[in-house]
């Protein structure tokens, strides 16, 4: 039914899109396991093919995943939706707790690769790589070994220190501490099947040695683990109210650079639900965009900053931003670099940096003082 049902909302779709769209379900043989997928294809279309992985547990259908595709469709871009295996054989919806669990984390790897190698026989190289949430780390982890990719989207990724946090809270949600899991599926065989407490979403169920010690065993990680060894062009797009990973902003947006930038849809939550994955839509047509076209970021122009009017707006922040050897203080600004201070005024003013009164101030600067603030300041000597 949820097949059918799917068919017909990008039947309505396709009526309203100028450019012709093919829609239809993908079987793809992987071992021996059949994978699925959603293929929208948009004639013409110059863009690189969007593959899309979604998060923990779940699958192509559900409505991030869905509502995305559409919108990529409306914007020319084609995309390949799948569902990660977990281990079952043709998988639809969401995963049921009471199975056995003998996926690991790293399966993602090799079906996100198997389903690249089918897009390229489509004479589609060179994809654009998507993920949700899990997915995120997932594609990241994947994107940092491979030079065939045009680029990488993560929408909220996982991060580290939600990995960290699903262990240390393993006790307070199931039980039980995850130490007796780990310590018997490390005596186990990887196929042996082990009664735990919980294994990610699911309480009491059971899963193998190998899934056990994927999932709680090794270093904790997340997508910010691998970002920084992609050499795709990279765009991490984050949910402002985002409550799965609040610790979103503060692990991503120090991690920006050339290739890699950092964008916040405001008011959206994890799952970017009601019109939110259409504003996803957008930032992504935009990134796309300025792939195609070669296109940098426009360049800030500090060389005709008013200076005198910078050092007149400076006496306000330099009450507080001043010099100190205590690492408690506020930073001073001194001879920080003028990039640096400008986007950090834009981060606090969008919300993407997460302070009251560092938002209040920034909010109330237009770009001329913002300029003018950034490059005295990078003059300075600290």
């Amino acid at each position: 039914m949820e097949t059918e049902i799917r068919m017909l909302r990008l039947a309505v779709l396709l009526a309203f899109i100028a450019c012709p769209v093919h829609a239809g379900e993908v079987d793809l043989r992987h071992g021996d396991l059949t994978l699925l997928g959603d293929f929208v294809e948009v004639e013409d279309s110059t863009a690189p093919v969007a593959l899309i992985t979604h998060g923990t547990l779940a699958h192509k259908d559900m409505e991030l995943v869905e509502t995305l595709q559409d919108a990529l469709a409306e914007r020319g871009i084609s995309s390949l939706a799948h569902t990660l295996s977990l281990g079952i054989d043709r998988r639809e919806g969401m995963a049921d707790c009471a199975m056995d669990h003998t996926h690991r984390d790293e399966d993602a790897d090799d079906e996100i690769a198997a389903w690249i190698d089918w897009l390229a026989t489509e004479g589609h190289q060179n994809p654009l790589l998507i993920g949700h949430s899990r997915g995120g780390k997932q594609v990241a982890r994947m994107a940092a070994g491979r030079d065939d990719l045009s680029a990488v989207v993560l929408l909220a990724p996982a991060t580290t220190r939600s990995a960290r946090r699903s262990r240390d809270g393993y006790a307070a949600r199931f039980g039980d501490s995850i130490d007796v899991a780990l310590a018997k599926a490390r005596v186990a065989g990887d196929d042996d099947l082990i009664d735990v407490p919980g294994l990610l979403y699911c309480s009491d169920t059971k899963a193998s040695g190998a899934a056990i010690l994927s999932y709680y065993g090794g270093i904790a990680t997340g997508a910010d683990t691998y970002v920084a060894d992609i050499t795709a062009p990279v765009l991490i797009i984050l949910a402002q109210k985002d409550e799965t990973l609040p610790e979103a902003p503060a692990t991503y947006v120090p991690l920006r650079r050339d290739g890699l930038d950092v964008a916040l849809v405001e008011d959206a939550d994890h799952m970017f639900l009601d019109f939110f994955a259409d504003d996803a839509a957008d930032l992504i047509e935009g990134f796309v965009a300025r792939l195609g076209s070669g296109a940098e970021e426009e360049t800030v122009d500090f060389a005709s900053a008013d200076l005198e009017y910078g050092a007149y707006l400076a006496q306000e922040c330099s009450s507080c931003h001043r010099a100190s050897d205590d690492a408690d203080a506020v930073p001073a600004l001194d001879g920080l670099d003028a990039d640096h201070i400008y986007y950090a005024l834009e981060d606090y003013a969008t919300g993407l940096r997460g302070n009251a009164a560092m938002g209040l101030v920034a909010r109330s600067l237009d770009e001329e003082q913002r300029i003018a603030l950034s490059a005295h300041f990078s003059l300075q000597e600290y």
